[in-house]
């Protein structure tokens, strides 16, 4: 893959943090080369330019002689590795090897052409510097980037080849020489929310994967409810013009194609919210991750380098590149919908146990000989529930005034992506108590071959071929497990390919 700066994708991370060899554009080369021409010249002139000859944050105002230039970006190195465990994974620290390399490849940063040649090394060769996740405010991940610096200098721990090492120990082995930092390399290095950006970016397919089997779920429930299917009339949907409804909406009609629902009168008038809306309250989530995506594409356009060079005009100037305030927020949105479909989860598990809704046993119990059925399973459904609606509250507008009281504001953004994680793995746990509970209903409702949608039968089977209807001598956890186990297994984009 060849890197100029500008395009990346987040299918592209994916591609390189397994594996993909990358390179950099010749055009970028030449950028990066006239920054740093720049960047040298500034040097021997007399303006004062942060972080180039002065301090950073409220040293600002401290001269940095030339010839203490080197020993200023390599001490800035060292005094900025104030992250803490938990250490982000190799998946992660790849990616924000890249998405760093690809924002320093614009010509922006002025940051010398070898250490952009040694990331490429180390992506290339498979070496990944560890580097530890908590450290960072949302104003540059200057506490976590920190780490890779110190690989660059050749100190500190990597992993390569399934262990782990000095860095000095594996530049020696294969025979590279560490990078002697000059003027406005150290900044240049920290200065960044690539490691943030690299967290979240891995963070969007999981979610795209588990609406997608929300959607699934959602056509099982429905199913098991023996449900009204008004709300999926084409000219219902058609009269709602919302991109994300109409996603939901179609994977939906594709799970059920086929189902008995469409062949029969409803057995009801309207169905409650959380079956009724649910295409809508997913459709917001979808919008959401779009916002969350077309946000961190915006980012992975611009530059983030404070100061930045400006190779038009020769100048170097400080900037707010840094400031991650319009990633935060569609992220804090993002989360605020995705509880949404985490109550409504949680809801349609509660009707599903109640007889006056579905006219199936109370509690989904296999006969009259059994006592319990899957009643005590509602409390961990609401477990789950209450702990997502915990990880999305607000947190970007809580600051402190930090570095001398210069850095009066945060963002709180390595955070808030800690939540959307608890947020996505609560989600996945949540999902399989669903399927489980349509499942079980589905089985009493069609003691004989379900007539269900094409999808749904086949999720149906996974989960009731092996377990049959589940009565009170079944270990609940364990079935989970293997329902989990089975799901994670399954592609959910393949499987809705399939049927299209």
């Amino acid at each position: 893959m060849e890197l100029t700066g500008y395009e990346l994708s987040i299918e592209d991370v994916q591609r390189v943090v397994k594996g993909e060899i990358v390179s950099i554009s010749q055009d970028s080369f030449e950028r990066m080369t006239t920054a740093r021409q720049v960047v040298l010249e500034a040097l021997t002139g007399d303006q004062a330019i942060y972080g180039l000859n002065t301090g950073v944050g409220k040293n600002k105002d401290r001269r940095i002689p030339i010839n203490d230039i080197d020993h200023f970006n390599r001490q800035l190195i060292y005094a900025h590795c104030v992250g803490i465990e938990p250490e982000l994974t190799i998946e992660e620290v790849r990616a924000t090897m890249l998405i760093h390399l690809n924002n320093m490849v614009k010509g922006y940063s002025g940051v010398q052409v070898a250490i952009a040649e040694r990331l490429v090394d180390f992506l290339n060769l498979g070496i990944t510097p560890v580097v530890n996740g908590k450290g960072s405010i949302g104003e540059g991940d200057i506490g976590i980037l920190s780490y890779i610096g110190l690989a660059l200098l050749g100190e500190g721990l990597v992993d390569y080849q399934g262990k782990r090492y000095t860095a000095k120990e594996v530049f020696e082995s294969l025979g590279l020489k560490p990078i002697h930092f000059g003027a406005k390399d150290g900044l240049s290095v920290i200065s960044s929310n690539a490691a943030s950006f690299a967290r979240l970016a891995l963070l969007v397919p999981k979610l795209e994967r588990i609406l997608k089997w929300y959607d699934l779920a959602y056509g099982m429930s429905l199913e098991a409810l023996d449900g009204n299917t008004t709300p999926l009339d084409d000219s219902v949907v058609r009269n709602k013009a919302l991109s994300g409804h109409q996603c939901s909406y179609r994977h939906v009609k594709c799970v059920l194609e086929g189902s008995y629902l469409f062949e029969k009168n409803s057995s009801g008038v309207q169905d409650p919210l959380s079956f009724r809306n649910v295409t809508l309250i997913h459709g917001a989530a979808y919008d959401s991750l779009s916002y969350v995506k077309k946000q961190l594409y915006d980012e992975w356009e611009s530059s983030d380098d404070n100061p930045m060079v400006d190779i038009t005009t020769g100048r170097i100037l400080s900037t707010p590149h840094f400031e991650t305030l319009n990633v935060t927020l569609a992220i804090e949105m993002l989360n605020v919908a995705l509880s949404h479909v985490s109550n409504a989860s949680v809801q349609r598990m509660i009707k599903l146990g109640n007889p006056d809704f579905t006219g199936l046993s109370r509690f989904l119990t296999a006969d009259d000989s059994q006592f319990f059925g899957l009643q005590a399973l509602q409390k961990t459904a609401m477990t789950l529930d209450v702990e997502i609606h915990h990880a999305c509250q607000i947190l970007s507008n809580v600051s402190y005034p930090l570095a001398g009281e210069m850095e009066d504001r945060q963002t709180n953004l390595p955070l808030i992506i800690q939540e959307l994680e608890v947020i996505t793995e609560k989600l996945y746990d949540l999902l399989t108590i669903e399927l489980l509970y349509a499942t079980q209903a589905i089985a009493l409702r069609f003691p004989t071959e379900p007539p269900l949608g094409k999808l749904t039968r086949k999720v149906f089977h996974l989960i009731f071929d092996q377990y049959g209807t589940l009565e009170d001598q079944h270990q609940l956890y364990a079935v989970l497990g293997g329902i989990s186990r089975k799901i994670s297994q399954m592609c959910i984009h393949s499987l809705f390919d399939k049927e299209k």
